[in-house]
Order: C-alpha cells, then structure tokens, then sequence
C-alpha cells in the first residue's frame, strides 16, 4: 500500500496542472534618462537598449502577427542608442539606430501588466535611422512606466537583434 501511496504521489508531481510556476513579470522602475538630443542623464540602466540574449515565451508572444515579406533585407550589425527624450512629456520617443544593411525592425510597447498596447513595424535603411514613437494617452496613462521592446528580422533569421528598454511618461 506504502509503494502504490509513493507512486501516486510521484505520478502527480509529473502532472503539468499541479505544478506551480511564477508567472513572468518585469521590473520597469529604472530607465535610462536621456534629454531632448539623445544624450543620457545620470546614470544608465544597464539592462536597457542594448541585446537581450533570451526573451520568455510572453515578451516573444508580443512579436506573433501577421507575417510579413521580408525579401531584400539581412541580417545588420545594429547599434541602438537610447530613445530620448525619456521621460518623455510629449508622449514620443525618438528611436535611433545605425544598421549596416536594410533589415526589419518592429516595435511593442507593454504596459507593466505585459498587455501590449501598440505595435509598430519598419523597413529599415541602412544607415542611420530614426523613428518618432507615439504613446497614446488612451493607452498609455501618465506619470507611469512601460517597456520598449524591438526586435530586428531578416529572412531566414526572425529576432536575430532583440531588446527593450523602459520608458516614463509624465
């Protein structure tokens, strides 16, 4: 009886429904500060705007669209610079980037609660690029923090250059 009890026991721990996970979660409290031309205030938040090398299954799930035609781009060497000007009393960011070739990038914003609220996609040059960023007040409340994530595709290679960074909108 004390063996079938034990194999029981051992069975239901296999079970996916009765194991407890922690749900994914993001901590938005720090931000890189930039003023209007780019340049960063104070100190950086290390973690923003610069490659992630693993995203979880829910920031990957914010990317999940439509597809799109991605012939004539490839893979670039990327370099981001901080959106500025963050805070942001606008309601926009400016996102800037170098790109060696013509790739594709789309962007997410998420409030805390990981809801995206925007979805924003680009055909990038290479070169130098730009991209004014709208928050919607509708969507974006102010006097709160969300994320900024971006992911880079080219054929054959989607989300070969992914990140984010946190934002404040007053």
């Amino acid at each position: 009886m004390r063996i079938i009890l034990l194999f029981s026991a051992f069975c239901l721990s296999l079970m996916p429904g009765c194991q407890k996970t922690t749900p994914f979660t993001i901590d938005v409290s720090n931000i890189t500060s930039t003023d209007d031309q780019g340049n960063i205030i104070g100190s950086p938040d290390n973690t923003d705007w610069t490659i992630d090398a693993e995203w979880s299954e829910t920031e990957k799930s914010f990317f999940r669209t439509d597809p799109v035609d991605l012939t004539g781009t490839s893979v670039a060497a990327i370099t981001i610079q901080p959106a500025y000007p963050n805070p942001t009393q606008t309601r926009s960011v400016t996102f800037q980037f170098t790109s060696s070739s013509i790739t594709y990038l789309r962007i997410a914003l998420v409030d805390v609660q990981l809801r995206k609220q925007s979805f924003y996609n680009f055909l990038t040059v290479a070169g130098l690029n730009a991209f004014q960023i709208p928050f919607e007040e509708s969507k974006f409340p102010a006097n709160k923090n969300y994320r900024f994530y971006y992911s880079f595709d080219a054929a054959g290679s989607p989300m070969y250059f992914k990140g984010h960074g946190d934002i404040t909108i007053n």
